[in-house]
């Protein structure tokens, strides 16, 4: 049941991102955790996929390195102020912390799948 919820959740991101300029990297990023959560909880996983997704997110998240930088550089400013991004910044530490909710939940279900590929 934790994993339907889990999964409902990341769709639910999905959804969020009708209206985002980008949108049509970000359903995609966000539906594809949800589908590999919601095939984790039917017994059918692939824990070497597992691990490949999980190293796209990660590499992802890389690629947002000099921008992490450049705002702790800045002091962190907030980015949650309003819904639009007023400046680059506010987008790119957005779209990092995206990533790493995805790379995050892979991460755990990689975990869970390691376990049970032992037992």
């Amino acid at each position: 049941m934790a994993h339907k919820i889990v999964a409902g959740l990341f769709v639910l991101f999905a959804a969020l991102q009708y209206n985002d300029q980008d949108f049509y990297i970000w359903i995609p990023i966000y539906l594809i955790v949800g589908v590999v959560i919601w095939m984790y909880g039917k017994g059918k996983f692939n824990l070497r996929f597992l691990q490949i997704l999980l190293g796209f997110y990660v590499l992802g998240m890389i690629s947002y390195y000099p921008d992490v930088i450049s705002w702790i550089k800045d002091g962190t400013p907030s980015i949650t102020g309003s819904m639009k991004a007023e400046s680059p910044f506010v987008e790119f530490m957005r779209e990092f912390f995206g990533l790493a909710i995805c790379a995050i939940a892979l991460g755990y279900y990689c975990y869970l799948a390691s376990k049970k590929a032992s037992s």
